[in-house]
């Protein structure tokens, strides 16, 4: 058995999780079992990365060391004995292939953890031509494969991305792609209509009517988000769009943007035979109401905050494995003769 530890911070910038593993066996035959998740806010530099993903600058020493501290504190925040490796992702200030950057000074975890740190996984994947994401699919049929049923797994996060697993656990049949801009633009309405920094559990979207007119134009530039292998990034965010509706009634706008986001995303998975949905996005019962058929991944063992620190945690076990942490079907990157995994990897 390997303890492992992986990172996860979202576009939201909120803070940082991480999530402890026990993983048994190895490469692809391995089983993965969520042990523990810890979170710390990114209070004191949340807004200065907003800022700093909206420069041309794109990297800050101060800021890189506040996101490994706070990093450092969550996985020690776990209490886990005994860490085989830890797994970093950052967090992301740009993504826009081929650049894409994620923001971190592993230096604080290092010095705190004596194991193996990785830190840099999605630039090897863009070096070969890829996205660079998504880059949770080989991780989520480690998860959540079963033998009989397709499965669809919707992160719902700042943006929404999705997995889907064949019935016959058949690695090579695994698609995974970015729907649309998800929590980032029901935030944008949250703040700039009500004051609050989201919708709490869809409460504000649930006062309101779905305004048809709006809903067709919205539905419109959500789709047109999605394109075969090409991920979407911080600055896709639609939040600017809002000023066209300048004259909606704010429920009605914030319900009518759930209505469009979660029937894109019943679009998306098609006629998969199960829907389960992770990430931030769970506690909003507006959107999730739109989305048919789902239930959650806590249903499978995962929580719902947990499955991408957890994913995190099973592509730094695959990269110890010698195996390739993306999926060239799914990013679109070239085939390579070397595994295909972190950039860095302490010591």
């Amino acid at each position: 058995m390997r303890i492992m530890v992986g990172t996860m911070t979202g576009t939201s910038m909120d803070g940082v999780d991480a999530v402890a593993v026990s993983i048994e066996g190895r490469g692809l035959d391995m089983t993965a079992t969520f042990m523990d998740i810890a979170s710390i806010p990114f209070d004191g530099i949340r807004d200065d990365l907003r800022e700093l993903s909206k420069s041309e600058v794109l990297h800050s020493d101060e800021l890189a060391l506040g996101v490994g501290e706070r990093t450092r504190d969550a996985i020690k925040a776990l209490n886990v004995k005994n860490i085989d490796l830890i797994a970093l992702h950052g967090q992301t200030i740009y993504h826009k292939p081929s650049k894409t950057v994620q923001i971190i000074n592993p230096k604080p975890v290092i010095d705190a953890f004596d194991c193996t740190v990785l830190n840099q996984p999605r630039i090897m994947d863009v070096e070969l031509g890829g996205e660079g994401a998504p880059i949770t699919p080989l991780a989520d049929w480690i998860m959540f494969r079963e033998e009989k049923r397709s499965v669809a797994i919707v992160n719902l996060g700042g943006f929404c991305n999705v997995t889907l697993l064949p019935a016959d656990r058949d690695v090579n049949g695994i698609q995974g792609f970015d729907v649309c801009c998800c929590n980032l633009l029901l935030d944008a309405i949250a703040r700039e209509r009500f004051s609050e920094p989201f919708d709490k559990d869809g409460e504000l979207a649930s006062k309101g009517k779905v305004d048809e007119g709006v809903y067709g134009e919205l539905t419109a530039l959500l789709s047109s988000q999605h394109h075969d292998k090409q991920s979407l990034g911080h600055l896709d965010d639609i939040g600017r769009h809002l000023s066209t509706w300048k004259d909606v009634p704010s429920e009605v706008l914030v319900a009518t943007a759930s209505a469009a986001i979660g029937d894109c995303i019943s679009t998306s998975v098609g006629d998969v035979d199960c829907v389960y949905l992770a990430g931030g996005g769970c506690h909003n019962k507006t959107l999730t109401s739109h989305i048919r058929g789902a239930g959650t991944v806590a249903e499978l063992g995962v929580p719902v905050q947990a499955r991408e620190g957890m994913a995190m945690a099973i592509l730094g076990a695959l990269h110890q494995d010698g195996v390739s942490i993306t999926l060239s079907q799914v990013t679109g990157r070239s085939e390579s003769t070397k595994p295909v995994g972190f950039a860095q990897e302490s010591p």
